[in-house]
């Protein structure tokens, strides 16, 4: 039986990659280095903004630190006016409180943006803990789920970590949790697969009748 679920933030619950991905190039096209490609972003989307960039060109830590500011500001700014959830999040989250199971948020951005976002989309009481990048070690280290699930006082197969990236997979599995993807972020259908999660989903609601399928066996 499934007692917890824990999403990750932007891409799955959030609408927010693409803005992110046009951001973080033009961060780079201002500064006169190599912007990234869409694929690339989708292949390792949740891993640190360095880490994606480092891909391409070597750049100082005090040019890193600056082109993820601007990032996140720029994020912050958007979010308080055009940010919007992802279709059926309000709804499933619901559901999911109602069942009492409970809920956290993993996820690699940054606390202040985060917390930005969350009370702008009244996300805040769906959750019983909330991790940012500052908390935790970075994905794919096991350390956030382990923490949630340790505050819970679950089993780890009662548990189940959502997101549209391979990296959020790859967490899932080294935490030894069940893993569930969706491509509602900019990592295609074919990346998640190659990633292997548990199942993947289309649509959020797929959650619900995927952890009643779980309840069912077991």
């Amino acid at each position: 039986m499934i007692k917890c679920v824990i999403f990750d933030f932007d891409g799955t619950l959030v609408d927010s990659m693409k803005m992110i991905y046009e951001t973080l190039n033009d961060a780079l096209g201002r500064r006169g280095l190599p912007t990234i490609e869409l694929d690339l972003l989708g292949r390792m989307a949740g891993r640190p903004i360095n880490d994606i960039i480092s891909v391409k060109v070597h750049v100082p830590e005090s040019s890193l630190e600056a082109i993820e500011r601007d990032v996140f500001d720029t994020y912050s700014r958007y979010c308080r006016t055009s940010c919007k959830l992802l279709p059926n999040v309000e709804n499933v989250l619901k559901n999911l409180k109602s069942k009492q199971v409970k809920l956290g948020l993993l996820t690699t951005t940054p606390r202040e943006p985060l917390e930005v976002v969350v009370k702008q989309l009244a996300l805040t009481n769906y959750f019983d803990i909330i991790l940012a990048k500052e908390d935790v070690k970075t994905k794919p280290d096991p350390d956030g789920i382990e923490r949630i699930v340790i505050t819970f006082g679950i089993s780890k197969n009662e548990c189940l970590y959502v997101g549209d990236s391979p990296i959020d997979v790859l967490t899932g599995k080294a935490a030894g949790v069940g893993t569930v993807s969706i491509p509602t972020g900019v990592t295609t259908v074919e990346q998640l697969r190659a990633s292997k999660p548990d199942i993947i989903i289309s649509d959020l609601k797929q959650l619900l009748t995927y952890i009643s399928y779980k309840k069912n066996c077991g």
